[in-house]
Parts: structure tokens; sequence; C-alpha cells
């Protein structure tokens, strides 16, 4: 499938998936309280921890592990996989449900324990789609996985509004998704389950040591990216909680947009690498910079965003946008520009990095958000995936080199710096000048990649031109 084509299709789905949920919000932050949209979060927050122990980074040992040139080989990784997958949601389901009351007591803030029990439903079953959904990434097949995710994104969609206009609150936001996780779950399964006969890998004590090394890195990488939410919530309140989280789902729209790019990208990034080592840092460049100019987008789009989708009660968030906006710009070096942490002794950097940047946020943060209030947790944010940057950078060129265009990461951020600096000041005008330098950036990026356009717009015109 073509590569243009194969990332519109990823694109339609998440955003189906994912960006319905940005169409609820205006519904949502009407039809609760904020302190109930605080609730909401902070469960939100808790699967967001707990798929972590679920997915086992399966998805990873799959990409990293089943990309060779065998197909057998490869799917029995992929059934190997599956069955770790199927084993640890059923131990996790039977073991948290009976233990739900007792979780509910570790707490910082009370939640419903039917709210919670709900959760821990849709967590289980949502995670036998990890392996499935990367499976369909890998062998290039985005048409399933399009599909799926739309069907899951309008059912839990229609079945939240119902939910609400009804009066269930928080509880029928909770059964919207355990229901549509269930449906999905079990249609998906029926459609794989061809492919999961045959016969399965045998992991090493290599793999099992990727898997520990991966979920290790999850776990620090949820500290970096959600663990924020609990600091928010033991210091300043549910309440504070809704106006710091309705901030943060304009970066998350900087991320789902992004995700086209990066779904395409992490399932072929180490086959690329093996071969083509050159081009493999280029995109992994333009990646970067597709980032950054996502994010400058959201600087110009988030007060016309908001405007739409957030009620009068939450317009202290606009003054938090430029903040995620900027940790967007910087996370997206960490992320991409790290393939050496991945490659060389078992991943273990990952989680070393992880680790320190981790337990930097949680400790100066705890600092900073009890002194200073948000402002001091946003700063505390900056300075971490800062560093994290830095030491990705640093550590997997170390390990394996790649040319990197620097002068390319420079442009972008002497852009993104003037175009923050421009959002912040209002100067006169300044709505005219935003948008002038996007379009400077965008025709920049487009002159900097001109050939490989040019070589997608080729690679489409063959197909119509008869032998």
């Amino acid at each position: 499938m073509n590569s243009i084509k194969e990332m519109l299709i990823y694109g339609l789905g998440i955003f189906v998936l994912k960006g319905l949920g940005f169409v609820m919000m205006p519904i949502v932050t009407r039809m609760l309280t904020q302190v109930d949209y605080g609730e909401l979060n902070f469960l939100v927050s808790i699967a967001s921890m707990m798929s972590l122990f679920l997915t086992l980074g399966l998805g990873d040992i799959l990409f990293r592990f089943a990309s060779g040139q065998v197909k057998a080989d490869n799917d029995a990784v992929m059934r190997q996989c599956f069955r770790l997958s199927l084993l640890c949601a059923m131990a996790f389901l039977s073991l948290a449900l009976p233990l739900s009351g007792l979780i509910m007591s570790w707490l910082p803030v009370s939640l419903g324990l039917f709210d919670l029990q709900l959760l821990l439903i849709s967590l289980s079953l949502s995670s036998l789609l990890t392996v499935p959904y990367c499976y369909f990434r890998m062998t290039h097949r985005a048409l399933p996985f399009m599909f799926f995710s739309v069907a899951q994104g309008c059912l839990q969609t229609v079945l939240s509004i119902g939910l609400l206009v009804s009066g269930f609150g928080v509880t029928g936001m909770m059964l919207s998704s355990a229901i549509s996780s269930s449906a999905i779950a079990i249609a998906v399964l029926i459609y794989f389950r061809s492919h999961l006969r045959g016969a399965r890998a045998t992991f090493s004590l290599e793999h099992y040591r990727y898997i520990a090394f991966i979920v290790c890195s999850g776990i620090f990488v949820y500290c970096l990216n959600g663990a924020e939410n609990w600091l928010v919530v033991i210091h300043l309140g549910k309440q504070q909680l809704a106006i710091f989280f309705a901030a943060g789902q304009f970066g998350l729209m900087i991320s789902v947009a992004f995700e086209p790019f990066r779904m395409w990208w992490y399932a072929r990034r180490f086959k690329v690498h093996e071969t083509e080592p050159e081009q493999g840092a280029r995109y992994a460049v333009l990646g970067v910079q597709i980032g950054m100019l996502l994010a400058g987008g959201m600087l110009f789009m988030a007060p016309i965003l908001m405007d739409v989708m957030l009620p009068e009660s939450y317009r202290e968030s606009i003054s938090l946008i430029p903040w995620m906006c900027l940790i967007m710009a910087l996370r997206f070096h960490s992320e991409l520009l790290n393939i050496g942490c991945f490659l060389k002794q078992n991943a273990r950097w990952t989680s070393i990095i992880d680790g320190v940047c981790a337990l930097h946020l949680l400790i100066i943060g705890y600092w900073a958000v009890g002194a200073y209030g948000l402002t001091g947790l946003l700063n505390t944010m900056v300075l971490t995936v800062l560093i994290r940057g830095i030491l990705f950078y640093v550590i997997s060129q170390r390990l394996v080199y790649l040319p990197y265009c620097k002068s390319h990461l420079i442009i972008s951020w002497l852009i993104f710096i003037v175009l923050l600096t421009v959002n912040v000041t209002k100067v006169s005008g300044y709505r005219f000048i935003e948008f002038t330098i996007l379009a400077v950036n965008a025709l920049l990026l487009l002159y900097f990649y001109r050939d490989l356009w040019r070589d997608l717009k080729f690679t489409a015109w063959r197909r119509h031109i008869p032998n």
C-alpha cells in the first residue's frame, strides 16, 4: 500500500477513535460539574497507568522481533505475544475486581466503586486489542485497523451521549467505555482468529528482559506524562484538575494529529534502520519537524477551539496552552531521535533515562505544585522533557550514530520560538503574524523534503499508467 494512502487511512481511524473524544468535550464539560469532570479525568489517569502493566510492551516486542524476512517466524512471535496478552488480561481481571475496594482506599480522592470496576473491565478487554492492532500495522493492513477503530469510536460516543442525557454522569461514561471495549474486542478476535492458529515462538531470556525494560520505561513515561494529574489532584483538588486536564487536551490534539506519521513510522523504523540508516535519520528529523509544526498550529488554533469546546468556567485553561505546546514540541525529540537506545543493550538505556527524568518530575514537581501551583508544575514539566530529549539524543548517538540534519532542527526551533513569543506577548496583529509564520514553516518543510514528496507523487502516478 502507498505510504501516503496508508498514513491517511491510519489518520482517519485515529481521528475517529480519539478525535471523537474531543468532539465530546463540549458535551461532557457542560453536562458534568467541574468536580465530576475532574473525577472522570482522574479515572482516565488511572487507566493510563494500569494499561502499562496490561500491555507488557508487547507492541514493541512485535515490532522489534517480528520484522524479519520469514513470515512464518514473524507470525509465531505474534501468537506468543497474544498468548501473553490473554494470560495477563485474565490474571489482572481475576485479581483487580475482588480487590477494587482495597484499591479505592489507596487513592488520594474519592471515586465511585462501580465506576472503578467498570474501568477495570474495560482495560482488560482493550488490552487484548494491542497485538492484533500492531499486527495490522506491521503487515500494512490499515483498512481493518481503521474499520475497528471507527466502530469503537462511534459506538462509545453514541452510548456516552445517551447515558449522559439520561443522567448517569461519570458512571455513564465508564459504562459506555466498558460496553464498546467488550463489543470491539469480541469482533476483532473473531476476525483475527485465523491468524492465531499455528506454532508459537519460544521466548528466550532476551525477550523477557526486553519486555521488562519496555514496561519499566513505560511506567517511567507515565510518570512523565500522566503522573502530573496525580500531583494536581493531591495538592489542588478535582476542580483544578479539570482546568489542567482541559488544557492538556489541546496538547493531546497535537499528538493525535501526529499519530498517522507515528503509526506509519514506528511499524517500520527498525527495518529502515537496518537497510537505509541515512534515510531512517531523515524520516526521524522530518517527524520532529512535522510535530513542531503541529504544535505551532495549535498555538494559533487554540483560542478558536476553546470558544467552541469549553464553557466560560474553563477560560483559565487558555493561559496554559503555550506551555502544553512547548512541552509537546520538546517531547517529539525524545520520541523520535532515540533509536539507538532501543537497538542496543536490550533497551536498558530507555529505562534509565526515563527513570531519572521521572524521579526529577515527581520530586521537583511535588514541591513545585505545592509551592507555586500549576505554574510551578508546568515549569518543572518543561525542564524535565528538555533533559529527557538531550539525554536520549546524546546517548542514542553514542550507541548508534545517525546523520541527523541539525540545521533543519535549528530552523524549526527558531520558527517555533518566534511563534511562541508572538503568541505570548500578543503584539499588534499577532494573529496575522502567527498565520504567516506557520505558512512559511509549512513551505520550508515542502522544500526541504521535496525529493520525498516527488518520489511519492511519481509512485502514485505509475499506478495509473498502463503497461
